[in-house]
């Protein structure tokens, strides 16, 4: 008996560190006001000129990055893996024009602040922190905005002073960033179901999921996916059809190196909500 305990406080030793790494999903959720916004937009957003292949450079939007040093001091990131950061990211939006880039980047020295919740820490971060007509990314050691953690929270663009992007420093990629960019700029996850969930067929892709109809049903890929980018679940959508999503959506949970694609819908949507939200940002 005391070997086994032996043999398990050495596996519990090792796995903690590994654990703590794990994937985390995605932490933004449709509200209903966003779901509301997007009915309403959705005949002019169809209308919308938009044209993935002649895309010109549209705009340029400014980064402010805010690094949050931990309990002992340390930064956790480098100013140079946010550039690479923001460099994939561009690859992602390419086609619909919008460019980022790092503008500024400081340090916030208390470590209180990175551990991101809804509490008063929180809003007084903000307070001393947040800079106007940019978008802010806020990088910090850990964030639950909603009932568990994640790797990353933002806001829809119809919500006023939204321009806030927090990432957990673990997770921080260009895929993660560009996720986050998604949903800042309009897109919501592809696993979405809070309007409905979507059937296989997409009959109702107008009106549940992600309210776009080129990209997949998705069950929601948390911990379906293996590292080589393999789907194993087995989920059927309610007419009892097996979904087939696509592991590659930069908008889904699959893990961060299988993401690697916007369709051409999400690029339309990105670039009709930040005209239409977010053109306060432009910085030619």
């Amino acid at each position: 008996m005391k070997k086994l305990i032996k043999v398990f406080m050495v596996l519990w030793i090792f796995l903690i560190p590994l654990s703590s790494v794990a994937q985390l999903p995605d932490g933004v959720t449709a509200t209903q006001a966003f779901l509301d916004t997007i009915m309403t937009n959705l005949k002019s957003e169809d209308l919308y000129s938009f044209d993935v292949k002649s895309t010109q450079p549209y705009a340029r939007i400014p980064i402010y990055a805010h690094i949050i040093r931990d309990i002992k001091g340390a930064s956790g990131v480098t100013p140079e893996k946010i550039v690479t950061c923001v460099t994939l990211a561009n690859s992602y939006f390419k086609n619909t024009g919008i460019e980022f880039f790092v503008d500024s980047i400081d340090y916030v020295a208390d470590y209180n602040y990175s551990f991101i919740t809804s509490n008063n820490l929180r809003k007084e971060l903000l307070v001393k922190h947040n800079v106007t007509n940019r978008i802010n990314l806020f990088l910090a050691d850990s964030i639950k905005m909603g009932a568990s953690l994640s790797y990353g929270y933002t806001y829809f663009p119809d919500m006023p002073d939204s321009n806030i992007i927090y990432i957990d420093k673990r997770f921080l990629s260009g895929n993660s960033l560009t996720t986050m960019l998604g949903h800042f700029m309009g897109l919501l996850s592809t696993h979405e179901t809070a309007g409905g969930r979507e059937l296989v067929s997409e009959k109702n892709c107008r009106e549940s999921g992600d309210y776009i109809c080129d990209t997949y049903a998705d069950p929601d890929l948390f911990n379906q996916v293996v590292d080589t980018c393999k789907y194993i679940g087995n989920s059927r959508d309610d007419e009892g059809n097996y979904f087939i999503p696509s592991v590659a959506n930069l908008m889904s949970n699959s893990p961060d190196q299988c993401r690697c694609l916007f369709t051409t819908q999400q690029c339309r949507r990105i670039l009709f909500y930040y005209n239409k939200y977010r053109y306060y940002l432009k910085k030619i």
